[in-house]
């Protein structure tokens, strides 16, 4: 939980890991609760709030690894944070927390 410290690409990989299980934790949650509120129960229902909840995380991982570790001012990292946020777009956290697991270590 420390986005200040400069992971090594083991520990970039447990990270990467452990969020991933944390979006498909979180995204599963809230997705059956709006499915339940909105009178859904489909599946695909469950899958787009599933992957909204999957670029909110990864965005939110990014800006806070690039904050932390004073790096805001480099565009470059700020666009590999933005790119986070796409990838998640269209594959979810599984593609989204590489560019977070790839900030941690610098």
């Amino acid at each position: 939980m420390e986005f200040k410290y400069k992971r090594t690409t083991k520990e970039a990989l447990g990270f990467y890991l452990s969020y991933l299980l944390l979006i498909v934790i979180v995204g599963a949650l809230i997705g059956g609760i709006m499915g339940l509120v909105a009178g859904e129960s489909s599946i695909e229902f469950g899958m787009r709030f599933g992957g909204l909840v999957a670029v909110i995380i990864s965005l939110v991982l990014s800006f806070l690894i690039l904050s932390k570790k004073k790096l805001t001012k480099n565009f470059g990292m700020i666009l590999v944070a933005l790119l986070s946020g796409v990838l998640a777009f269209f594959g979810g956290g599984l593609l989204g927390l590489i560019p977070v697991a790839y900030l941690s270590t610098k």
